[in-house]
């Protein structure tokens, strides 16, 4: 065993250069290959820890118009579905609604905001694990009752022993009431898309909004999950069954649907493309450093020649040295493998940064993947050495020559292993280089409303009655330049909709398809800078704040040749017939993930919800606390003030992507690293090897430049063999990323162009310091021993 480690030890200080390249190369595969599965398994193990997460499921409702296309997709439903669907379908066992808002809670003289609250219905605890709490059938069923996670009792009591103890609230009018919590519940965690910290009896809600909300078929509000262990084959033609029996044909216009629990954090907050991108990437990743591992054992064994010969002559058999040479790679392999591991052992702490997407690395959570590391490190170890050990083993010195060589491989076949590696290097380049420009493209794309410098806080309903008020207040203040009022705002989701008809010369026809309503007051364009394309504004001093505006899409839509020839006509919209006032061109209120979607806006005060302000860019602190003291004047409920920037919002839609492309960037700089490296000593091997021809040469008069286009002849044609082979795989692999988004980018050619250059940029660079330093070489050094 000494002797097997004084081999390895010796011949790594013989070849210093090759080993760290070797160990660089398989270090920087490993540690991506660790990296890349912990974050995967972080995404898959969203929602997973309940222990009946496979057979929970979140009821969703679905829209159609006449034409039977989908228009409309929501992840809550109407307050009726639960009861009604517990009786229908035998197979769900529990069924429990939940109203997701936020409250301001007082303990003594201490408010505390919880954003993260629910009303919940008390089969919620039958359907979630919910540790900690006291075995008691009555938690959540009697009004003003509550029970909190551990963080949420240390934030109100500073101690997790706060069953009994109150919590106040008020409401819109200042009357208090005070809540008493029930339990105490052990934190979920962070990998979960439903976490509140507060959850408070769905009767106390129910007292609050009155039975007949309770009725509503049309308040789709309410999230809503079952607990179904054994879901019927047949589930959707059931829940089809079921929507018939309220509504005749009511599986026209509309249908419900069960969403596994577990995919949901891939529906609608992450992609699950992007865990088999990834996967793909920590993969090839590993691939290059093996390659280089490949492609330098065979130069590093060359120079062991001498040693493998004696070995063969005093009776060494093909599968001793097949062992002894498997050993060696295996070891150097694992060694690699453990540098990985102590690595991410030392910048655990900092991954979380770096990876974003909520991503917490934790080692004692993933001694799985440690284990899999190491287990890598010996299949690698294995699978690297087949190529050299086939070269080396049949090498057959011959005694009496005393110029044995060693035949190290088809240079076509190294050749292409390089090939591959820039192949996949320029492949991620491009694709990087795209994934960059469709996300300055979401950020820099034309909205048609300006999402810079606005902000949107809370409304109350004090503040609604006094709206005209409140914005004259702000008005004092020179870096506010409007404000406006609405129930959503945008970078939300259109989910309020109707029935609308076309009235013209006393007949109806109706709007075959859904007609998105926004509902805002006068200043709402102005506050967002939106254009009309025909028509007039809301206008408070006028009768004009009773009619409808559409956008251009609309009114394309409806069948009007121009914006101009939507003014007059009147739409029944809900029941309430009213005249286009104006029409406005079009404005994306969503994600550009979505296409620009038909929009009625209309003037609906009792709704409003929030308050949008534009300000300047100018002394943003003082401006806010300008507004923070004016908002006060309007809370009766003593709510705390809280704003957010629509800018951010937005840039909130696009978190998934922003992730991948910072992901991207990492890898892509760690694939051409090793391509760079592996390069480097192939490079230095080959010309090494050709060290007399070169002195041959010029000595016949062979000038500097002439050797060295003979030397970089070779690596100049993998890599454009390389640039053939990554563009139509990067081109495609882009379109199918693409096609998630409405809106996109152009796959300009200059892109691929760029990637190719910058690949055979740094090949040339790479390989010509080495021709270099071979062609300006003294011949004689060369030719001093032939």
């Amino acid at each position: 065993m000494k002797r097997f480690f004084n081999s390895i030890f010796r011949n790594m200080k013989r070849n210093p250069f090759y080993s760290a390249i070797n160990i660089f190369g398989l270090v920087l595969g490993f540690l991506s290959v660790f990296l890349i599965s912990a974050w995967i398994k972080y995404e898959l193990s969203y929602d997973s820890f309940h222990s009946k997460s496979k057979e929970i499921y979140r009821v969703h409702r679905y829209f159609y118009d006449p034409d039977g296309n989908e228009n409309l997709h929501l992840t809550n439903v109407a307050p009726p579905i639960a009861p009604l669907l517990k009786n229908e379908i035998p197979e769900i066992q529990q069924i429990a609604r939940v109203s997701n808002t936020g409250i301001v809670f007082r303990v003594g003289d201490k408010k505390i905001f919880e954003d993260n609250t629910c009303f919940a219905e008390p089969e919620i605890l039958h359907i979630f694990d919910f540790k900690g709490l006291p075995n008691d059938d009555n938690l959540l069923k009697e009004p003003l009752t509550l029970i909190v996670s551990e963080e949420a009792a240390q934030r109100f009591f500073q101690t997790t022993d706060a069953v009994g103890k109150s919590l106040d609230v008020k409401d819109e009018t200042g009357n208090k009431y005070s809540f008493i919590v029930q339990g105490v519940f052990k934190n979920w965690g962070q990998n979960t898309h439903f976490n509140p910290d507060v959850y408070i009896s769905f009767s106390t809600y129910e007292s609050i909004v009155g039975q007949e909300e309770m009725k509503n078929w049309s308040s789709n509000n309410y999230t809503t999950f079952a607990l179904i262990p054994h879901l019927p084959e047949n589930i959707d033609s059931k829940l089809d069954g079921f929507i018939n029996k309220q509504f005749e044909n009511g599986t026209e216009w509309t249908k419900i649907r069960m969403e596994a629990l577990t995919d949901i954090h891939f529906d609608w907050y992450s992609n699950r493309s992007y865990i088999y991108i990834l996967a793909s990437v920590a993969l090839l990743i590993l691939i290059l450093g093996s390659i280089n591992y490949m492609n330098l054992n065979v130069a590093m064994y060359t120079k062991r020649l001498k040693e493998i010969k004696v070995k063969k002559v005093v009776g060494a058999s093909k599968k001793i040295l097949i062992l002894q040479l498997t050993a060696e790679s295996v070891f150097f392999c694992f060694i690699s493998g453990l540098l990985a591991l102590g690595i991410i052992l030392f910048i655990s702490s900092g991954v979380d940064q770096i990876i974003g997407n909520n991503f917490h690395l934790k080692i004692a959570e993933n001694t799985d993947l440690i284990a899999g590391i190491v287990i890598l490190s010996v299949v690698t170890g294995v699978l690297s050495v087949l190529y050299p050990v086939l070269i080396v083993s049949s090498f057959k010195p011959v005694i009496s020559s005393g110029k044995e060589k060693i035949n190290t491989g088809n240079n076509t076949f190294r050749g292409g292993l390089v090939t591959f590696q820039f192949a996949v290097s320029i492949a991620l380049v491009i694709s990087f280089f795209f994934v960059f420009r469709q996300i300055n493209y979401l950020h820099d794309k034309n909205l048609g409303l300006d999402k810079e410098n606005v902000i949107v806080i809370p409304s109350t309903p004090q503040l609604n009655e006094k709206l005209d008020v409140f914005k004259q207040q702000l008005a004092q203040n020179p870096n506010i330049l409007s404000a406006s009022a609405s129930k959503r705002t945008p970078s939300q989701g259109l989910l309020d909709s109707g029935s609308a008809e076309v009235v013209s010369d006393g007949n109806s026809n109706p709007i075959d398809f859904r007609l998105a309503n926004i509902r805002v007051d006068e200043d709402f364009l102005t506050t967002y800078k939106i254009e009309l394309a025909a028509g007039v504004n809301f206008d408070k001093f006028s009768e004009s704040n009773t009619g409808y505006l559409l956008n251009e899409t609309a009114a394309k839509k409806i069948g009007w040749d121009s914006p101009e020839d939507a003014i007059g006509n009147q739409i029944n919209y809900s029941g309430q017939v009213e005249r286009i006032i104006g029409v406005t061109k079009d404005f994306h209120y969503e994600s550009l993930h979505i296409p620009l979607a038909p929009v009625i806006m209309m003037y609906r005060p009792e709704s409003f919800t929030t308050v949008s302000i534009r300000i300047t860019p100018f002394e943003k602190t003082k401006t806010l606390a300008f507004i923070e003291n004016i908002w006060q004047q309007y809370n009766l409920q003593e709510n705390i003030f809280s704003y957010e920037f629509i800018d951010d919002r937005f840039n909130q839609l696009y978190t998934a992507e922003e992730n991948i492309k910072q992901l991207l960037n990492y890898f892509m700089i760690i694939a051409l690293s090793i391509a760079i490296l592996g390069l480097t000593g192939l490079s230095m091997f080959i010309i090494q090897r050709r060290v007399k021809e070169i002195g041959i040469r010029k000595v016949n008069g062979a000038k500097v430049s002439e050797v060295m286009a003979l030397l970089n002849k070779d690596f100049v044609r993998w890599v454009v063999i390389a640039f053939a082979i990554a563009t139509p795989v990067s081109w495609f692999a882009m379109i199918k990323w693409l096609e998630s988004f409405a809106y996109k980018t152009t796959l300009s050619w200059w892109v691929f162009a760029l990637g190719g250059a910058l690949a055979l940029g740094i090949a040339l660079l790479t390989v010509s310091w080495q021709s270099w330093r071979a062609a300006t070489r003294n011949p004689v050094e060369a030719l001093r021993y032939e």
